[in-house]
């Protein structure tokens, strides 16, 4: 479980979900950068990806989600809701984990995983907020040239060139930020540990931050630094859960310094 209950007794109409909730600018952040220049990025940092004022994918491709998401979404929750009911007992993570799924909607699940809302609350697709992200990748620098490692869908967890990652994602905004207070050294086995994983399957349903046997993109991340630090980075070392580690919650961590803020839009 993380530091947000996950069982919410009423459905929340929101017009707007932290429309005005800011990062505060790094001296690097101007009024035309969309990204972090490479020369700025250390193995071990991370990067949040979103194009401006549009509903991200959950699943870690570039663009904006279609209607194929939600029904790829709801298919694979009715997948989950039947292995659970073929267990023949459930862990109490499993129990809450049936509970929330069995009343969540597509339209609550946007809330609660872009945009780290409590579970319940229902944001109109035009509300999601200015960073309500639905990917985060991990950076390691190798020979001056920073490389992108993340969990991708079709490819598993993979590593491409940053420049190469940025033309991939063309137009989209990138939130740019690094585990405060650990050394260049511990912040590079990050990395370390993060690559180590390539070809490891995408698997979004596996709630247990420690089975190295299925990644997305923010639990490999966790992974990462917990692997790496030995710090969970939502204070929260329970590595069994009831839903996911979002990008989102890991924006906001305490123990995350964002670095650079393209600003909202």
């Amino acid at each position: 479980m993380t530091h947000r209950s996950w069982l919410c007794p009423s459905l929340i109409l929101v017009a707007l979900f932290i429309g005005s909730w800011k990062f505060p600018l790094s001296a690097a952040s101007t009024a035309t950068a969309t990204a972090p220049e490479a020369v700025s990025l250390q193995s071990g940092d991370f990067l949040w990806p979103k194009l401006a004022n549009k509903v991200v994918p959950y699943n870690s491709e570039a663009g904006e989600a279609t209607d194929a998401a939600r029904v790829q979404w709801e298919a694979e929750r009715k997948a989950e809701l039947s292995r659970l009911e073929t267990l023949a007992s459930l862990t109490e993570e499993e129990r809450t984990r049936y509970t929330v799924l069995s009343n969540m909607s597509y339209q609550e699940f946007l809330s609660t995983y872009l945009a780290d809302a409590p579970t319940g609350t229902v944001t109109p697709f035009g509300g999601i907020g200015p960073v309500a992200t639905g990917h985060v990748a991990i950076v390691e620098v190798r020979n001056g040239t920073p490389w992108v490692i993340e969990a991708m869908l079709h490819e598993g967890v993979r590593e491409i060139k940053y420049q190469e990652w940025l033309t991939a994602r063309s137009g989209e905004l990138v939130w740019h930020g690094r585990l405060k207070d650990a050394p260049a050294d511990k912040r590079s086995q990050i990395a370390i540990v993060a690559k180590q994983q390539i070809g490891t399957p995408y698997n979004f349903w596996n709630f247990d931050l420690a089975d190295q046997s299925g990644f997305y993109c923010s639990k490999l991340a966790w992974f990462s630094v917990w692997k790496a630090t030995g710090r969970a980075l939502d204070d929260n070392p329970r590595t069994k859960r009831s839903l996911w580690y979002s990008p989102k919650q890991m924006l906001k961590s305490n123990q995350v310094l964002i670095l650079f803020n393209p600003g909202s839009y």
